[in-house]
């Protein structure tokens, strides 16, 4: 049998350098899982790294969103604050028009009988007053129709030219 390189044939000092070649490969071995072991937390670091900007960026886009929003919200604000405000005066403008105009009619009033209290008298129980011309207030001389209670009628009342009715 051949013996490998490195070894010898005799004695216990062939035992002895195997031994040192085999902790050699050894540490050697597991000084490589160490460096893999270093280069797998790298990539996982770098591949954190890469999610963690990813969701920084989708921060940074919305809190850009957010100041957008806001800034239309105030700009909103301010405009329905303006119409709200001109909306007042406009309203206390038109009440101060309508004031004056209220005052203006009451001052021009004169006190007098309304109307309806010249057909039918202040009391629908009174008489209705006649007037001046001797006529009732329901009564129109050109025509010569007499108006009945329920308002005038062209065919009740119908006297010919000249001829009064008894």
């Amino acid at each position: 049998m051949a013996t490998p390189l490195g070894w010898s044939q005799g004695g216990s000092g062939s035992v002895c350098l195997a031994f040192d070649q085999l902790r050699d490969v050894i540490e050697s071995q597991e000084e490589l899982i160490h460096q893999l072991r270093n280069v797998e937390e790298k990539a996982a670091h770098a591949k954190t790294k890469a999610l963690l900007a990813k969701e920084e960026e989708k921060l940074q886009f919305a809190l850009g969103e957010v100041e957008v929003l806001s800034k239309q919200l105030e700009k909103e604000k301010l405009a329905f604050e303006k119409a709200l405000s001109s909306v007042k005066s406009k309203v206390l403008q038109e009440s101060g028009k309508k004031d004056q105009l209220i005052t203006k009619c009451n001052g021009r009033r004169e006190p007098h009988a309304p109307h309806h209290a010249y057909i039918r008298g202040f009391f629908p129980n009174n008489p209705v007053p006649v007037s001046r011309a001797g006529f009732h207030p329901n009564f129109c001389p050109r025509m010569r129709i007499q108006a009945g209670p329920c308002g005038p009628h062209p065919r009740k009342g119908l006297q010919g030219p000249g001829r009064p009715r008894k």
